[in-house]
């Protein structure tokens, strides 16, 4: 009863977070619910990615092509079909899907650290593709006057104009993700993918096909990450290519690992961390980077395991 209250409490203080800022702190509501808005669909992505790293143990380094390849598809869609947001996301997440099965055929032949490099290679040449296609992808020039997301069709379509509109569909993006997450990680499912990723050979000789989970994971990271890709185009309203570099994997690692791999709560509490902190340090913009990276080191060196097995431990010393 005590969880499920608390649940409630702090779904509730979730929602009402737009009053709350704006009783707390009115100038700066918008400025605080943008980081709110970063930091839900970096929670949303870096839950995609622990799907592959964290669950099934395949170090992909290609998530940065699949939220690329979602975020072009709605924006080209959205500027030059006339696509609304809801059509333009779903093709998004069809179109990142494909080719990550297309690419997953050949690359979960390989092992370990060739699947890494070979994923990275796939990212690389998609940043390539976007930066140098200008016919296509404007190029440098980047895509601009991305329509602002509407849901629903017609008259009775709700344009999101607002920063608490982003924040509230940014935080519904990042609750069914998290529930998509739960649901894949925990019951038969989830015990095939960490049987694959503590013991290839048992699992295998236990009647688990690895590659065919391996894929499963693979592909639905890749549905979530082009879907995110989607929503975080409508909300900048211009995409570049530099939107989809190799450095969004390294923060995805961070968040991950800082966190806790293979936790939903950890991944969650990485992303916060990563977002919020950086903002609140820039009181000291000088010493900022260097004060931020300690923070990171010593969280890695105290807690190798990530924040949630602090937590965890935690919470077994109150038990005891």
């Amino acid at each position: 009863m005590r969880r499920a209250v608390a649940w409630g409490l702090g779904g509730a203080a979730l929602v009402a977070m737009p009053w709350l800022v704006r009783a707390v702190a009115p100038g700066q509501q918008r400025y605080v619910l943008h980081i709110l808005v970063f930091t839900g669909l970096f929670a949303a992505l870096a839950l995609s990615y622990d799907l592959v790293v964290g669950h099934v143990g395949s170090l992909s380094l290609a998530h940065p092509a699949f939220f690329g390849i979602g975020a072009y598809t709605a924006a080209l869609l959205a500027t030059r079909a006339g696509f609304t947001f809801l059509p333009d996301t779903l093709a998004a997440m069809i179109l990142a899907g494909l080719v990550a099965w297309l690419i997953g055929v050949p690359m979960f032949r390989l092992h370990e650290h060739a699947f890494a490099i070979g994923t990275l290679g796939f990212a690389m040449v998609t940043h390539i593709v976007a930066t140098n296609w200008v016919d296509l992808t404007r190029g440098p020039l980047c895509v601009t006057g991305i329509p602002r997301p509407a849901l629903g069709m017609g008259p009775v379509a709700i344009k999101l104009t607002s920063v608490p509109h982003y924040y509230w569909l940014a935080l519904a993006s990042l609750g069914l993700v998290a529930l998509l997450y739960h649901g894949l990680t925990t019951f038969r499912l989830g015990r095939a993918f960490h049987a694959v990723r503590d013991n290839e050979m048992l699992a295998a000789a236990a009647g688990i096909d690895p590659r065919r989970y391996r894929m499963l994971a693979f592909v639905v990271g890749a549905v979530v990450a082009g879907g995110i890709g989607a929503l975080y185009a409508h909300y900048i309203t211009v995409l570049c290519p530099e939107e989809m570099t190799v450095a969004l994997t390294i923060n995805l690692l961070v968040i991950v690992f800082i966190g806790g791999v293979g936790r939903l709560r950890g991944v969650v509490i990485g992303a916060v961390l990563f977002t919020v902190l950086p903002e609140i340090l820039r009181i000291a913009p000088t010493w900022r980077l260097v004060i931020y990276g300690g923070l990171l080191l010593a969280i890695v060196v105290r807690w190798p395991e990530g924040l949630e097995s602090a937590l965890r431990r935690s919470g077994r010393s109150r038990t005891a």
